[in-house]
C-alpha cells in the first residue's frame, strides 16, 4: 500500500517529504498550467531533483495523437529518469500508445479510468498503474468502490504487476474507502493529508498526556530523568 502526493507545488512537495511517507508525486496538465506560463519541463526537473531518483514521478502526456505522445514520453524519460510514469488517457489512441511504450520498457500510468472495462484494456495493454478517478466517478453516479474492487480482484487473479491507483478525492473518507476497496496506491492532495491529522481528539489526547506528565515531572523530559 503506497501513497503519492498529488501536487506540482515545490513548497508543498518539500513539506510532504519531510513529514509523510510519500512514495512519489503525481502531476497533471491542469495543475501544471495553474502555475502560469513557465518552462514546464524545467519545473518537472526541479520536482525530480527534490524527490530524488528513487521516487515515482507521474506526468501526463498532452498530445492527442499517438506519434506525438510517444515522442513526448521518450523526451520526458530522457529528462526525468527511469522512475518516470507516463500518464496516458485510456482511449483508443491511448491504448495504442500504452502498448508501444510498454513494449519499449517505459512505465505507464493509464489515466482517466472510469470503468472496469477501461481498466482491463489498460492492464492487458501493459500499464503499470490504472488511475481510477474516484470523485469524478461519484459525480457521474458510478460506483467507484465497486470498480476498484473488480479491478483489484482481476489483477490479483491474474497475478499482474499492475496496481490500481485511486485519484481525484474530495475528502479523507473517500481515500480510506479506496484503500479498503483494494487500491494499491492513492494519490492525495496536500490539504487532505493534513486534514487526516487535524481531528480535535488527536490534539486533546496529546495535550492530556503532556499535562499528566507535567503534574509529576514539571518541565523535565525523558532525557532529564
Amino acid at each position: 500500500m503506497d501513497i503519492l502526493l498529488d501536487s506540482a507545488d515545490i513548497t508543498a512537495i518539500g513539506h510532504a517529504l519531510e513529514y509523510y511517507p510519500i512514495k512519489g508525486v503525481t502531476t497533471n496538465p491542469s495543475m501544471l498550467a495553474s502555475l502560469g506560463r513557465q518552462d514546464v519541463v524545467s519545473h518537472l526537473c526541479a520536482i525530480r531533483a527534490l524527490i530524488g531518483e528513487k521516487r515515482d514521478l507521474h506526468v501526463q502526456l498532452t498530445a492527442r495523437d499517438a506519434s506525438t505522445m510517444i515522442k513526448e514520453a521518450q523526451y520526458l524519460c530522457s529528462k526525468l529518469g527511469d522512475q518516470t510514469f507516463l500518464a496516458v488517457p485510456v482511449t483508443e489512441e491511448g491504448l495504442k500508445v500504452i502498448k508501444i511504450l510498454a513494449s519499449e520498457g517505459l512505465q505507464v500510468t493509464a489515466s482517466t479510468v472510469f470503468s472496469t472495462m477501461q481498466g482491463i484494456l489498460a492492464m492487458l495493454s501493459g500499464a503499470r498503474y490504472i488511475a481510477v478517478f474516484y470523485d469524478r466517478m461519484l459525480n457521474l453516479d458510478i460506483d467507484a468502490s465497486r470498480v476498484i474492487r473488480e479491478l483489484a480482484s482481476l489483477l490479483w487473479t491474474n497475478t499482474s504487476s499492475t496496481q490500481v491507483l485511486a485519484a481525484s478525492f474530495r475528502n479523507v473518507a473517500e481515500v480510506t474507502t479506496a484503500y479498503a476497496s483494494g487500491a494499491g496506491c492513492c494519490t492525495v492532495k496536500p490539504e487532505l493529508l493534513s486534514t487526516g491529522l487535524a481531528m480535535p481528539s488527536i490534539r486533546k489526547a496529546v495535550q492530556d498526556f503532556a499535562e499528566d506528565w507535567r503534574k509529576v515531572y514539571g518541565d523535565k523530559g525523558l532525557l532529564d530523568l
